[in-house]
């Protein structure tokens, strides 16, 4: 038994070494780094952008003016005549009047689409950095347990080293030593454990950046308390975020386009002015007349009833979702407030004392048990206390920051 759990701590001891070698050779990624690549490298925010280009070409094409159309026509055609003499010839152009203020409505409205889409890509970088900023603080704390653990490992070996010399010398018991190597094999897999989740937690991170492969990245953002950091009022809150613009926009955006049906009952104007040629019958020669006409349609019948009513109830519907918006947005930032609150209480009045209460005792256990003032026991239970509140701290402070990340993507404060 004894044999077995040596051979176990060698290799604890190989794999703490060949993860050494492994982080010394890391890329190194801060946050707002880890920001900019999702920024400019995501494939869903680029095809979003893309959208906003699609209502400009849109808003282009609303505002052209259409074409004029050229008309030649010939008359009295008959078998036997002479063209040039016998034939009467047209030459008309006729050009659509947009003048009514139809032009103009379809102006408005691609404005409208354009803002509307501009706020979406707002909508969808947010939340891009929101689930990256989440990511990094998750794998963060996961980076900061396992080095704790690591580093409780590492430290441990040399606990192990003098215990083993102790029993060598016949000074304890080989029970003593069975305990303290025990305790080890509980830490190296606790270290291992914390290994395989700081694994999980970074390529989640690195989905969120939108990198194609697994990369071993060390993360440097410290892991600190920000004191001076003061909550929106909720009416500004409702005023940043781009969910309540996009969908004050969609409200607009539906707004002018029933103004655009509501336009359509004016009648559409074309103007045709031309030349026309005719012979005179038993000459040959003709005369030359212009032509001139304005075709107006007649809105004798209200064909445009279906699609008013609907302008309206899409008006109606836009009108409702900004409403169901902004009262989510209203509970959202009331629980992001209330977490980020409790979690920064709980790192300042309980992890940062319990932390320091831990190193404290389990320095003053380690002095004693050297003196030989306390038994095993009681020195491994405080060096498990004193990991176990580091491994709080860390999992606390990546609360604590995720908990900020949160509130700051309610309060629709953009990177």
């Amino acid at each position: 038994m004894t044999r077995k759990i040596s051979l176990s701590a060698r290799g604890a001891a190989l794999f703490a070494a060949l993860g050494s070698a492994v982080c010394s050779s890391q890329a190194t990624l801060s946050l707002q780094q880890a920001i900019d690549e999702a920024l400019a490298t995501r494939a869903s925010l680029k095809a979003d952008a893309e959208r906003i280009s699609i209502a400009q070409g849109l808003r282009k094409q609303a505002g052209a003016i259409p074409n004029p159309e050229f008309q030649f026509q010939n008359e009295n055609l008959r078998p036997g005549q002479t063209y040039t003499r016998d034939v009467d010839t047209l030459a008309m152009i006729t050009q659509p009047l947009d003048i009514l203020g139809k032009r103009s409505a379809r102006v408005e409205a691609a404005d409208k689409t354009i803002a509307r889409s501009q706020a979406d890509y707002d909508v969808a970088r947010r939340e891009i950095v929101r689930n990256v900023r989440i990511a990094y603080w998750a794998a963060r704390g996961s980076q900061e347990v396992m080095s704790v653990l690591k580093a409780a490992a590492d430290n441990f070996q040399k606990t192990v080293d003098y215990h083993a010399a102790q029993f060598s010398a016949g000074a304890i018991a080989e029970q003593d030593l069975l305990r303290v190597r025990l305790e080890q094999e509980r830490i190296n897999i606790s270290s291992n454990l914390a290994a395989i989740d700081a694994n999980h937690a970074r390529a989640d991170l690195l989905k969120q950046i939108g990198r194609v492969q697994f990369e071993q990245v060390v993360l440097t953002e410290p892991l600190t308390i920000q004191q001076d950091l003061q909550p929106l009022g909720l009416d500004q809150v409702l005023g940043q975020r781009p969910e309540v613009r996009a969908a004050r926009a969609a409200v607009e955006e539906a707004e002018s386009n029933a103004r655009i049906q509501d336009l359509a009952l004016r009648p559409d104007l074309n103007l045709t002015y031309g030349y026309k040629r005719t012979e005179l019958p038993d000459t040959t020669y003709g005369v030359n007349t212009a032509i001139f006409s304005l075709r107006v349609t007649l809105p004798v019948i209200d064909k445009n009833q279906g699609n008013r009513a609907a302008a309206q109830a899409e008006i109606r519907r836009r009108q409702d979702l900004l409403a169901a918006v902004e009262n989510d947005i209203r509970i959202e930032y009331s629980g992001a407030l209330q977490e980020f609150q409790m979690r920064r209480a709980e790192v300042a009045d309980m992890l940062e004392p319990l932390r320091q209460h831990a190193a404290n005792i389990s320095q003053i256990a380690s002095a004693a048990y050297a003196e030989g003032g306390v038994d095993l026991l009681r020195f491994l239970d405080a060096e498990r206390t004193r990991m176990e509140a580091e491994v709080a701290w860390a999992r606390g402070m990546a609360d604590y920051w995720q908990s900020l990340a949160k509130l700051e993507a309610a309060e629709g404060i953009g990177q």
